[in-house]
């Protein structure tokens, strides 16, 4: 019998948890790279369930994100998740301090 690891535990872990909440499950595709800084879970949907699965503001993606990680630590594993919506040129801010940007111009 053939061991099955922490970090592919976590890959179905991760795919029952977005299967309960979008309606073509047989469509989720989550593709696994590991690097020094963990495992990342790169999620693909069908077009119509990415809003269930982000959420308003991106609550959802978030709590997945916590439980994801959280159960990756019970495991030794650091996990992470992200949504690749085709299309989006959607870029995280950066967060480290710095100048503040005027809101009005000059």
């Amino acid at each position: 019998m053939q061991e099955v690891s922490n970090s592919d535990k976590l890959q179905v872990f991760l795919h029952n948890i977005l299967s309960g909440l979008v309606n073509k499950p047989e469509d989720i595709e989550i593709e696994k790279t590991t690097d020094d800084m963990g495992v990342l879970y790169l999620v693909r949907l069908h077009e119509s369930d990415y809003g269930k699965v982000i959420g308003k503001k991106g609550n959802i993606a978030n709590a997945i994100r916590v439980v994801l990680r959280s159960a990756g630590m019970l495991l030794g594993v650091r996990a992470s998740m992200k949504i690749d919506v085709p299309g989006s040129s959607f870029h995280p801010r950066d967060d480290t301090p710095g100048e503040a940007v005027p809101s009005t111009p000059e």
